[in-house]
């Protein structure tokens, strides 16, 4: 099955922020966690072991310099 959120034209990297809950410690309070992926499943991927997540925003990664 097709990713609909990579980008045609090649893979990006974007900055997927998420708001989430440790899965851990029921006390826990919510907090924002960001990570760098091509996808939101590639960023669920890297965050959902720990994490309970709620897709906050992706944004642009800024570019690399050369």
């Amino acid at each position: 099955m097709k990713d609909l959120i990579t980008h045609p034209q090649g893979r990006h990297i974007y900055i997927w922020r998420f708001l989430a809950l440790n899965r851990h410690d029921k006390k826990a309070k919510p907090c924002r966690l960001s990570v760098e992926a091509s996808t939101e499943r590639e960023a669920r991927c890297i965050l959902a072991p720990h994490f309970i997540l709620s897709l906050a925003v992706r944004l642009p990664a800024p570019e690399e310099l050369s």
